[in-house]
């Protein structure tokens, strides 16, 4: 299944947008590519973010969301696999969890 805009099967393309990440209100001008109900988002450091999307068909071309955070990629509806950046692990001392940002990892897209 493919991701559609307008009818038009939109997968496999990289197209200009910008990028808006939740946690930090910042705006990045990038380049988004997208596959399945994934949309890669490639920034202008080489850097790049692979996102589950909240739907596979886009309705609006300036709030497309999806949800993933920086060194993971998404293996499923549940589950994503990759590297755990920052100090986000349980104090030994404590043995609590961190409290995390509730929008960290939340992401909008909009194409140009």
């Amino acid at each position: 299944m493919a991701v559609e805009f307008k009818g038009q099967n939109i997968d496999g393309k990289k197209l200009p947008a910008k990028a808006y990440y939740y946690a930090t209100g910042g705006v990045y001008k990038v380049q988004v590519s997208f596959h399945n109900k994934r949309a890669t988002i490639f920034f202008a450091d080489r850097n790049q973010i692979t996102i589950k999307l909240r739907g596979q068909v886009i309705t609006d071309s300036n709030n497309i969301e999806g949800f993933g955070k920086l060194g993971q990629y998404p293996v499923n509806n549940t589950f994503s696999v990759g590297l755990v950046y920052g100090n986000d692990w349980p104090d030994s001392s404590s043995g609590q969890l961190q409290q995390s940002n509730s929008l960290d990892g939340l992401w909008k897209i909009s194409l140009e």
